[in-house]
């Protein structure tokens, strides 16, 4: 049987047919094609994820009640709409979970005014919140924000095939789709947070860097953190990367300024408790109430936020791990020449030290996170590898 089945196979790709067959399919211009479209057929299929599997967490709470701050100002007035707005969205098991799962949820719904005093670390995402008023009025605050993650999502598969097609590298589609779910892509199009519109705002700029639109892509930068003040870390490190590599250094510390007096502004406006004391929130000890909240400084909670930071990270999460690969990547595709441009060397860096600053600057151990900066990285270390799976010569 085996025997048959083999002397069957070589008669088939004997013939004119069966090797006209495989010669179309082996061929560059069919693979370029098909694996254009597997990539957007993937990132269709993770966008939708979202959209049919949105997930109803916490954040989407606290988003809703700060895009209703602007009309009800006393506390119990906005948690009554909040979570009116919630429980007309949200099954019976995601109504418990926000509710009751764990001891923070469940003083946040009991207490209006613990509710209300956590919003301050909220409302400095200023454009994702301007956005999610913009759309209430149309499709309401529970679909503005499953829309605002789910869309974004797309857009930056859409960017991400648009920056393949240009460097000639559609088949490295084929390896990017992986990284990407492994890099938590699809949970990025489902969590309602800003940090997919983050991203998509932040690869523009990305991109437009990459092909030399340097002031274009420093606005679109500055513009990132308004969605994010903590993407002033990604402008931070293309300021460095300018200064080490000897770029023009103008537009970088223009938008470096911008976005440190942009950040300030939103903080003091928007009555964030600092670094200090959200610090403490995220990476040492949850607080039921913000209220009032002004820990002392000192090394040894901050040695205990980085160190939990880091084991969450090793243990939990996948960005520290393909840190590492991208940079074996690096190191391998330099050594055989086919990175030949130092400017490709300088945005790798950025990548590079963007991760790391990012880390340093707030220990969340979450991919979602450090998305930008892999995402980043990789696409790069593809476009200069340009892999090919065709049989022909490329």
């Amino acid at each position: 049987m085996v025997e048959g089945e083999r002397n069957l196979a070589q008669w088939f790709f004997a013939t004119g047919a069966g090797g006209s067959i495989v010669g179309r399919v082996a061929a560059r211009r069919f693979l370029d094609r098909f694996a254009g479209f597997f990539f957007l057929f993937s990132i269709l299929a993770l966008t939708l994820y979202g959209v049919v599997r949105p997930d109803y967490n916490w954040d989407m709470v606290a988003y809703v009640g700060t895009a209703l701050e602007d009309r009800y100002t006393d506390a119990e007035t906005l948690h009554a709409e909040t979570w009116k707005r919630i429980e007309a969205g949200a099954d019976e098991g995601q109504q418990f979970h926000l509710k009751f799962s764990n001891p923070y949820n469940l003083a946040q719904w009991e207490n209006p005014d613990n509710f209300q005093s956590q919003l301050s670390m909220y409302r400095v995402k200023v454009a994702y919140i301007w956005l999610l008023r913009l759309l209430e009025p149309a499709i309401g605050l529970i679909d503005a924000i499953i829309l605002l993650s789910a869309l974004p999502a797309f857009l930056i598969g859409l960017t991400i095939f648009a920056w393949l097609k240009r460097t000639d590298s559609l088949q490295a589609g084929f390896l990017l789709i992986p990284f990407l779910w492994i890099a938590d892509y699809a949970r990025l199009a489902a969590v309602a947070t800003p940090d997919a519109l983050a991203c998509v705002v932040a690869l523009w700029a990305l991109y437009l860097l990459y092909f030399r639109k340097e002031m274009l892509g420093c606005l679109v930068l500055v513009l990132s953190v308004l969605v994010r003040p903590d993407n002033i870390i990604l402008v931070f490190a293309f300021l460095i990367t300018a200064i080490v590599f000897r770029w023009r250094l103008l537009p970088y510390l223009v938008a470096f300024v911008a976005s440190l007096i942009a950040s300030m502004l939103i903080s003091k406006y928007g009555g964030h408790p600092g670094w200090w004391a959200h610090f403490y929130f995220s990476c040492v000890q949850i607080q039921n109430s913000m209220t009032g909240f002004q820990p002392d400084f000192n090394l040894s909670d901050l040695a205990k936020g980085y160190a939990r930071g880091l084991k969450v990270s090793l243990d939990f999460n996948d960005w520290p791990a393909l840190l590492l690969i991208g940079c074996g990547g690096w190191a391998l595709l330099a050594k055989y020449g086919s990175i030949t441009r130092m400017r490709v060397h300088a945005f790798i860096f950025a990548m590079l030290i963007g991760t790391l600053g990012k880390f340093a600057s707030f220990p969340l151990p979450d991919d979602r996170f450090y998305l930008i900066f892999i995402m980043g990285l990789f696409v790069c270390l593809a476009v200069q590898w340009k892999p090919r799976f065709n049989i022909e010569n490329a």
